[in-house]
């Protein structure tokens, strides 16, 4: 009978082998799912690996695991290690016939007992190691990189190799998701980087924002060092520092030159070094993006130092000019004004000594004026040959003295201990009356002083001339004016449009021209390049023609012209000159916004790009595979014969990996909804309004458009939408889509019934999204009035080329 039954039923010894396999099974299968699961809902990276990381340490009876990756020949990047000797982040570099390197080289499991025989012995005992097991984790037929479970105390326990190897093989999938996931996050740092640096140059200097560019180079994948250098003197360094097991000869680093340039024009260079053959292609792309940011932010920085001055010399010019126009000569003592002069001009050369000389005799001059100097007004003395006074007597031309004890010194000049000064003469009436004069008693004068201070010579000139020059310092006045009045369009980067309208009209104005013109192209004439701005205030055309070329960074864009009856070319020329370098200024601070837009371009378009990636590699990695153990254990479930129990372990697993599956499908919607990437615009909106809390009314009347479009009009719906959930306490939400008449535009409206007081300078999603638009050479117009709910416009070009 006992063999009967025994023949009837399975072997017991059988039957609990199988029992024992069906619950390993079962084990295993919801500790995938439960890594699934946590990766699903992870919200960075960190959070994926250490969960990886946590479950592998579960699976070996809660050893410590350390989780690391290959990133070249020789070198491991310290993933996670919550119970580990080495910190996240860091970077180690190995040498031949360690650990690392036999797994690396064989892609086999290695396991050591006793560290003292091994090369990497020193290591060992810096991190109080003695005993280890380390196995590879193998992605798409590389080594990707390995699990370390290390000991302090003896051998690991003989199983450790095979239970870590299984769960190794469960969860190589995931890795993929990782690194893609690790590529995103890169790009959006990028991105958050550039965009910060960008925005705090204009109030930072040059060497603060070298700084900062180099530090985040040398933090980039494969980095080791960086040293950006700029023309000027301008050089910084950073390192990203690295452990060396054992022996660090055997780490070559090589050098990478990256040129700074703008316009063609070199201004510096960034160099890195690194120890991998090859550098990551994302590593590469963001060192040319970056040292490409690096050359605008400099032009834009001296431009702006440049454009400043500009500004301000030209307001102290015209206030002095409107003092003497005014007829103060005749109000009071000619060293009022005078003495004002030489304050302007102190002010304007960061508190430069002025002394304004008078030649009272050939050999004796007068300091009638003096402003921050220790020369006192009404000193009299007599300059010897060959001073600086006497040479621009001489020459009746500007004079630079380096140091004074080169030449033959007046009296005024070792009194007072002059090391160095620059003489500009000062004319009345074509006739040298005296210089203009600025000092230094420490060192040589900034090389910019000569031509500043002539500025200020033709006002001194001015100021004590007659009526008939007060005249002449009237129009001056109006011409600093107008200048004032171009600079400060220039200064808030208004549309070149607009400024080439401002500068024609105010010339014609102010030089009282039958016509101005601005005309891009490489020559002057009437028929020569295009006309860009034009006014013809007169009927009568000019007899007399003046043209000055619009140089911008020492090429000639364009011209600038008049025509007049009255106006001789000389005298036009000159006057037209400011208004020029003005146009100039214009020019190139346009063409560096335009820059800096297309580089956020790239990196936005980088990042969405990123996105898809990660939903096709989740979705044909980690998803196919959780639908394929999901039909199989559908499949076993279904199969006659099975027992109770362990059909009760299929179910639990099958639940868990349907709810795992659910999960991870979340998360692909979330990355980017498949129903945007192969249906367009109008079914991305509707699968976004399907899954908001909040009813979404909406009018899509669009065809498929170009991905960058589609994409942008989506996340301008998708943030209008969670700002509405999150914020508003709305109850109702419209969102349009329509294509402008043309067909160049698409315009996305959405609007809510909320409490309003949207505002994205709060740092809210919005800031993202107006980066985004203006990114795409499009436009966002926000209104959000108080208890009136929000309502949100955005245009975006179909061709934004047409845009720029």
């Amino acid at each position: 009978m006992r063999r009967n039954d025994m023949s009837d039923g399975a072997d017991p010894v059988d039957r609990r082998g199988a029992e024992q396999s069906a619950a390993r099974l079962g084990i295993e299968e919801r500790a995938l799912g439960d890594v699934a699961e946590l990766i699903a809902g992870a919200g960075a990276d960190v959070d994926i690996v250490a969960a990886i990381v946590r479950e592998a340490s579960r699976q070996i009876r809660d050893l410590p695991v350390t989780l690391t990756r290959f990133v070249g020949e020789r070198e491991l990047l310290v993933m996670a290690s919550p119970s580990g000797p080495a910190k996240p982040g860091l970077r180690i570099v190995f040498e031949a016939g360690t650990l690392p390197d036999r797994v690396l080289r064989t892609g086999l499991p290695f396991r050591v007992d006793d560290y003292r025989t091994q090369p990497d012995a020193e290591m060992a005992v810096r991190f109080g190691i003695a005993a280890g097991v380390a196995v590879p984790i193998i992605v798409e037929g590389r080594v990707w990189g390995m699990f370390n479970i290390n000991s302090a105390v003896g051998p690991l326990p003989p199983e450790t190799e095979a239970q870590i190897t299984a769960f190794a093989q469960q969860v190589t999938a995931l890795f993929d998701s990782i690194e893609a996931r690790d590529q995103l996050r890169t790009v959006s740092e990028h991105d958050e980087t550039m965009r910060s640096i960008q925005q705090d140059a204009a109030g930072s200097s040059i060497t603060e924002v070298a700084s900062r560019l180099v530090a985040y180079a040398a933090k980039l994948n494969g980095i080791e060092n960086a040293t950006l250098t700029l023309n000027g003197g301008v050089v910084v360094s950073a390192a990203n520092p690295i452990m060396s097991i054992a022996n660090s000869s055997i780490r070559q680093t090589r050098l990478l030159a990256f040129p700074v340039t703008a316009h063609q024009q070199d201004i510096g260079v960034l160099t890195v070094g690194t120890t991998l053959p090859e550098l990551p292609g994302l590593t590469s792309r963001c060192l040319n993006d970056l040292s490409e940011v690096t050359g605008r932010i400099c032009v834009a920085s001296a431009n702006r130092r440049l454009l400043s001055v500009l500004v301000d010399e030209q307001a102290s010019l015209r206030r002095i000019a409107e003092f003497a126009a005014r007829g103060v000569l005749s109000a009071g003592p000619v060293d009022d004004i005078l003495t004002a002069i030489c304050r302007a001009a102190s002010d304007q050369l960061n508190g430069q000594e002025i002394t304004l000389l008078h030649f009272e005799t050939a050999d004796t001059i007068v300091a009638v004026a003096t402003y921050g100097g220790p020369v006192p007004p009404g000193l009299r003395v007599v300059h010897p040959p060959g001073s600086l006074s006497d040479r621009v007597a001489r020459t009746q031309e500007t004079v630079r003295v380096d140091d004074f004890d080169e030449l033959p010194s007046a009296e005024i000049v070792q009194r007072y201990g002059i090391r160095s000064g620059v003489g500009v003469p000062v004319f009345i009436e074509n006739r040298l009356w005296g210089a203009f004069v600025a000092t230094s008693q420490v060192g040589r004068l900034p090389p910019e002083t000569e031509g500043r201070l002539e500025g200020f010579a033709k006002l001194t000139w001015a100021a004590i001339a007659n009526a008939e020059a007060r005249e002449t310092l009237r129009r001056l006045a109006d011409e600093q004016t107008a200048l004032r009045r171009v600079a400060e369009l220039v200064a808030r980067e208004t549309t070149l449009t607009t400024v080439f309208n401002a500068v024609v009209e105010e010339i014609a104005r102010v030089l009282d021209a039958s016509s101005a013109a601005v005309i891009r192209g490489p020559g002057g004439g009437s028929d020569a390049g295009v006309v860009v701005a034009e006014v013809k205030p007169q009927a009568a055309a000019g007899a007399h023609v003046a043209e000055v070329p619009i140089l911008v960074n020492g090429e000639n864009w364009g011209t600038l012209g008049v025509t007049s009856d009255s106006l001789s070319q000389t005298d036009g020329r000159d006057r037209l000159k400011p208004f020029a370098d003005l146009l100039a200024a214009a020019v190139t601070n346009a063409d560096h916004r335009d820059g800096l837009t297309r580089s956020r371009a790239r990196v936005i378009a980088a990042a969405d790009e990123a996105r898809r990636r990660l939903q096709r590699d989740v979705h044909d990695g980690a998803q196919q595979r959780l639908v394929h153990t999901i039909i199989m254990l559908k499949l076993a479930r279904d199969s006659a014969g099975v027992s109770g129990d362990v059909a009760d372990l299929i179910a639990d697993a099958l639940s868990q990996a349907e709810e795992a599956n659910r999960a991870l499908r979340d998360v692909v919607r979330g990355i980017l909804p498949a129903a945007l990437t192969r249906a367009g615009l109008s079914a991305g909106i509707r699968s976004l309004a399907a899954n908001s809390p909040i009813p979404v009314d909406f009018a899509l009347d669009v065809p498929r458009l170009p991905t960058f479009v589609e994409t942008t009009g989506y996340f301008t719906v998708a943030e209008a939408i969670t700002n509405a959930v999150k914020h508003a306490r709305a109850t109702r939400i419209t969102a349009t889509c329509a294509l402008t008449r043309g067909g160049d535009q698409l315009i996305v409206t959405v609007e809510d019934d909320g409490v309003g007081g949207a505002d994205p300078s709060r740092g809210t999603g919005l800031t993202g999204l107006v980066d985004r638009i203006e990114a795409s050479y499009g436009t966002i117009r926000i209104e959000s009035p108080a208890h009136q709910g929000t309502r949100v416009v955005a245009r975006i070009p179909i061709n934004p080329a047409d845009q720029r």
